[in-house]
């Protein structure tokens, strides 16, 4: 998050009870930062206008105090981006205060006033900066309430020395805040295209993920004529394991198929969880053999791992006679049909006609 001369922008917040700890010491560090370089740019004006010593104190408080109290704020509530957005026009309202207490000094005014623009509008956008005008409204006739309407026009070589802090500042905070958010919108975006496309019991492509990774693969074969196999994985027995051990036990055996099929296959295949107790693998690039291979050492591991749990597998090589993937994947599940009426924890291999 950024914030400058009394406004802020507002982060994607990251959830859980750590994510909200970082995003309130976010907004601490710009508003701490950019406050007291804030105040320079007012410095002069109120100093040559002989400003009371009182209205030193509310600067020095609203500079170095404020930003704490904000943190302590936010801490105290769940929302925290509702509260911050609070805190935004409060920072509105102290901006423009600020400048129609230092006389509307036109550099100061200029550089306060566009500061706050940029800040609300990256905080909320424009319908944001309307409610921010309403706050900034308010701030000018509280300071021309207090100290009457003065203007304080010289512009001198020390105005814009002090104002270069925050011109140079500024526009690196809000940059580098909207860099933040739009990285932190990419990781949500990924995270949700994962989500979208993963079976969240085993970790391995749900199956209408899978089935688009096919029918990518399926072309490919045709027009390039590739080797590459299709299988289809069944658990022999599942529906005992469910009734004997019941539905945890099933579901932590299915969370291991998973992992099995991650620790044994190789990073270009595709695995997935085509339904139930059955999976889907597709292997590109790869011959029969070499796909029996494979298949064959997953099962051991299973066999291995699980003693009475065996797997039922199907294996079709692609054939470029076949029409769509349906097709395939009709000859893998012939397949799998075969190795269970042959005795089940086997690998079958559909062959082919003709």
């Amino acid at each position: 998050m950024a914030r400058q001369n009394g406004s802020s922008t507002v982060p994607a917040v990251p959830s859980g009870k750590h994510g909200h700890s970082r995003f309130v010491w976010r907004a601490l560090l710009p508003r701490a930062l950019g406050l007291p370089v804030g105040a320079l740019c007012l410095a002069l004006p109120l100093w040559e206008l002989h400003r009371p010593a009182w209205v030193w104190v509310l600067l020095a408080l609203f500079s170095f105090v404020w930003p704490w109290v904000a943190l302590a704020l936010s801490r105290s509530y769940q929302d925290p981006v509702r509260n911050e957005r609070r805190h935004i026009l409060f920072d509105s309202f102290a901006g423009t205060f600020w400048i129609a207490t230092a006389g509307f000094s036109p550099l100061a005014t200029c550089v306060a006033f566009a500061m706050l623009q940029a800040n609300n509008v990256a905080a909320g956008g424009i319908r944001f900066v309307a409610q921010g005008l309403l706050a900034q409204l308010a701030g000018v006739g509280t300071g021309i309430l207090v100290f009457g309407f003065t203007f304080h026009s010289p512009i001198t070589l020390q105005h814009l020395l002090l104002c270069l802090p925050m011109m140079l500042l500024h526009p690196l905070v809000i940059g580098a805040t909207l860099y933040d958010l739009a990285q932190s919108v990419a990781r949500s975006r990924k995270a949700l295209r994962t989500l979208s496309q993963t079976d969240s019991l085993t970790g391995l492509y749900n199956r209408r993920h899978w089935s688009e990774q096919a029918q990518q693969e399926f072309l490919r074969c045709q027009r390039g004529g590739q080797p590459a196999c299709l299988a289809l994985v069944d658990l022999d027995h599942f529906k005992a394991v469910n009734d004997t051990r019941g539905h945890l036990a099933g579901d932590e055996l299915l969370e291991r198929l998973g992992r099995g099929l991650r620790e044994t296959l190789r990073d270009t295949d595709l695995c997935g969880r085509y339904g139930g107790d059955e999976f889907c693998v597709l292997l590109p690039m790869t011959q029969e053999e070499g796909a029996r291979v494979l298949l064959e050492r997953l099962r051991e591991k299973i066999a291995r791992e699980e003693g009475d749990v065996g797997l039922s597998i199907g294996l079709a090589v692609f054939d470029g006679r076949m029409a769509s993937v349906e097709d395939w994947i009709r000859a893998a599940d012939q397949a799998l049909y075969r190795a269970k009426s042959q005795g089940r924890n086997r690998v079958v291999v559909l062959e082919r006609t003709g």
